[in-house]
């Protein structure tokens, strides 16, 4: 885990947990998603992204992590009130999204959406 967030990628499903209290800019944004290329292998991967303890996140960030295409689906998990700000901006997202307060619902989720993975 760097300063920001903590990246993985587990059985064909890449993970991104932020750290507690962070601000999302959108050069940590960026940082995060060329980190979790490193994992994809050039394969175009669902993600799992855990918003418990986000603070805040820049109108840039927003924009830029709805435009962005390197994720099969997205799957949101949070429980607080910045994790449903983020998912009400997400429903522009390119990508398909969805917001979730359990992760086994989340991976449920990811799983159903078929296999979407491509290189």
């Amino acid at each position: 885990m760097n300063e920001f967030f903590a990246a993985s990628c587990e059985r064909g499903v890449l993970r991104l947990r932020w750290a507690p209290d962070v601000h999302i800019t959108y050069e940590i944004a960026v940082r995060a998603a060329r980190t979790l290329e490193g994992f994809s292998d050039g394969w175009v991967l669902p993600l799992l992204v855990d918003l418990n303890g986000v603070a805040g996140l820049t109108p840039e960030a927003r924009a830029g992590m709805n435009a962005y295409r390197g994720f099969s689906a997205v799957a949101l998990i949070g429980d607080g009130p910045m994790g449903k700000v983020v998912a009400a901006f997400s429903q522009r997202s390119l990508t398909p999204t969805a917001y979730f307060t359990n992760e086994g619902e989340a991976l449920d989720w990811l799983s159903g959406q078929g296999s979407r993975a491509a290189k």
